[in-house]
């Protein structure tokens, strides 16, 4: 086997392993922002956040922050200063806003509501399941109804549905931050990769001449 051959299976080696460690679609974040592979949504080993590697962002695990009015400029008292306050009082970090959501976009980054709701199974149990203190009535999306005046975007998580309403309610916030609070790769990437990339060395040490 040629010295090419070997670092392209390496390479491809290294590529499986990398995928297969950022397959999981809510990656879960200690408080220090670090990796974790066994913190849960709720009890003493609660994760404080979760990295979606899809729509790379971070989202708080803590889904009841208070209830607040709409404001472009994140009043005091709505539901953009309570992420904001929340997602730093959690992490330390500032940056934290209110999702996007859009009914009239599918799935994405300028819905990313809908790919919450997707991710977790299209249904309130799946949220319950994934994300701690889930509330039943409406959170507001950080998204405005354009060119409706004063209607900005909410998320009913009893059905997923993304509707649009004045901004003066007092409805719930969630913190989503860009990004993932800690990009450095896992350590079980590593292991994994040094694993196959050492299976791999060994049979090619093994093969006939």
């Amino acid at each position: 086997m040629s010295r090419m051959t070997q670092f392209a299976l390496a390479a491809a080696v290294a590529a499986s392993c990398l995928s297969s460690a950022s397959a999981q679609t809510f990656q879960g974040r200690l408080v220090d922002g670090t990796h974790s592979a066994t913190c849960t949504v709720s009890g003493p080993n609660k994760c404080t956040m979760f990295f979606n590697p899809t729509l790379n962002i971070t989202i708080l695990n803590n889904w009841n922050l208070g209830q607040g009015n709409w404001s472009a400029t994140a009043d005091s008292g709505s539901a953009q200063a309570l992420a904001a306050s929340a997602g730093l009082a959690a992490s330390g970090l500032a940056g934290w806003v209110l999702p996007t959501g859009n009914g009239n976009l599918a799935a994405g980054a300028q819905n990313q509501y809908l790919s919450i709701w997707n991710d977790v199974g299209a249904s309130f149990a799946g949220l319950n399941g994934q994300f701690d203190g889930v509330q039943s009535e409406f959170y507001w999306s950080g998204t405005e109804d354009l060119p409706n005046p004063f209607s900005m975007w909410y998320f009913n998580p009893s059905s997923g549905y993304l509707g649009s309403a004045f901004l003066y309610y007092g409805w719930h916030a969630v913190a989503v931050r860009p990004g993932d609070v800690a990009p450095i790769p896992e350590p079980q990437t590593y292991a994994m990769l040094l694993a196959g990339l050492g299976a791999l060395m060994v049979a090619v040490r093994r093969r006939p001449r």
